[in-house]
């Protein structure tokens, strides 16, 4: 940061010193400050560049990376009462067992679950989340909108066929009598999968002009469906009494499906484990933005079969929007939190990924994924949505490695529940 700044007298002026601060927007300062007024970041970066700070509260965090509030882009929140398990290798039947789990569960305990998922949420640091609302109830939208989480909050919903009509009205009749913005979460939509979707579903949902999202190139068992109408998800659909004699498959590949919706309207498309160059240029060329769960991928052992690893870095390259995301919490490996910082290990630790790529992914990137101001996640001059800290004290490593070499959870220095929505 360029020259001296002028800060303004005010009770509630903290100067926070620490380690290190950094966003994805260009702050980078080791050791760092961070000058803020409640929730209004006036300035930051090296000790030397603030100018007068007499009047603030100088407040002590030396053995803290400071970083903005995290964006999870990909969450299941209201699977958050069954926690970490494993997983048997079989990704039809553990699909049939969350069907079954949610089927089975009363109202009290999906608020119970809602609400556990979103405290460990916050006690991961996230601010912003894109949750996927599993069921009809809509009890996790008013449970968000009560939080101090913001972002989206997707309906999701399902149609073959002649099942499709069917679908069309329920969705929209659920969006028809939802206010939309409502305490910071957004309603948006969300058909699941083309291979439980069919396209006219798809082109109901996208008319209704609110943030949509789906879940896309997930498994090798949806290129199989969708390919020839055969393999464990026709089994299940047949089961579950999804499929019927109207109900088509593309035989094409999951993107290749979706083509003429991702042209029609951009949209936020999860996973992608399983996609070639050209299906890359084809989503670049759509503007689709993605949301990356990389603990989720390896948790099912995505990708596999000589497949090719996940293309993120890829995407990067060609320009599109990437984000990372957490799937559910029973994918992960902290039970206590559910946060992207934890994605950003994993991917630092596996991949020897970039560490300011990746805090990108978990801030800025993710707010564009979700459709939001990037500056509320960055150390710019103005409203911050929060502002967290992790301990790297006991490390070797300073800056953003020493962020990736701990395992620790953050804490809140700014709290998201300080701004205004």
């Amino acid at each position: 940061m360029a020259g001296m700044t002028q800060v303004p007298t005010d009770p509630e002026l903290r100067l926070l010193q620490a380690g290190a601060v950094i966003d994805a927007a260009g702050v980078e300062a080791q050791p760092g400050v961070l000058l803020i007024q409640g929730n209004e970041v006036i300035a930051a970066g090296a000790p030397g560049e603030i100018g007068d700070v007499s009047q603030a509260k100088v407040e002590d965090c030396q053995g803290d990376v400071l970083l903005p509030a995290l964006v999870n882009a990909h969450s299941h929140l209201d699977l958050s009462g069954i926690g970490p398990r494993p997983f048997d290798g079989h990704f039809d039947t553990w699909l049939g067992g969350i069907r079954a789990h949610r089927m089975s569960q009363d109202e009290g305990e999906l608020e119970a679950a809602f609400a556990h998922g979103i405290s460990l949420s916050l006690a991961g640091g996230v601010a912003f989340v894109g949750d996927i609302l599993g069921r009809g109830s809509d009890i996790g939208v008013d449970l968000l909108q009560a939080s101090s989480l913001e972002g989206s909050c997707f309906l999701e919903c399902m149609g073959l066929g002649s099942a499709q009509e069917q679908s069309i009205e329920t969705i929209q009749e659920r969006v028809g009598s939802m206010q939309p913005g409502e305490h910071g979460i957004r309603i948006g939509v969300s058909p699941h999968a083309p291979y439980s979707c069919g396209l006219a579903l798809y082109e109901a949902c996208a008319a209704l002009g609110i943030p949509l999202a789906t879940h896309l190139a997930e498994s090798l068992e949806e290129e199989q469906v969708l390919s020839d109408s055969s393999g464990p998800f026709r089994e299940l659909a047949e089961h579950l009494g999804a499929w019927n004699d109207a109900t088509t498959m593309p035989g094409c590949h999951p993107v290749e499906a979706l083509a003429s919706m991702l042209q029609q309207r951009p949209m936020l498309a999860v996973h992608l484990n399983y996609i070639e160059e050209a299906h890359i240029q084809l989503l670049a060329d759509a503007g689709t933005r993605v949301v990356y769960c990389p603990r989720a991928s390896d948790y099912f052992g995505h990708p596999h079969a000589g497949r090719q690893d996940h293309r993120y870095m890829d995407m990067l390259d060609a320009g599109m929007c990437v984000a990372l995301g957490t799937d559910s919490l029973q994918c992960l490996d902290t039970p206590d939190r559910i946060s992207t910082l934890d994605e950003m290990r994993h991917l630092h630790v596996r991949d020897g990924a970039d560490p300011m790529a990746l805090l990108s992914m978990a801030t800025v990137q993710g707010a564009r994924a979700l459709e939001l101001d990037p500056s509320l996640v960055s150390f710019s001059p103005g409203p911050v949505a929060g502002v967290i800290a992790v301990d790297i004290s006991g490390g070797r490593s300073g800056g953003l490695a020493g962020v990736h070499a701990t395992r620790g959870a953050p804490r809140w220095v700014v709290d998201p529940g300080h701004r205004a929505s």
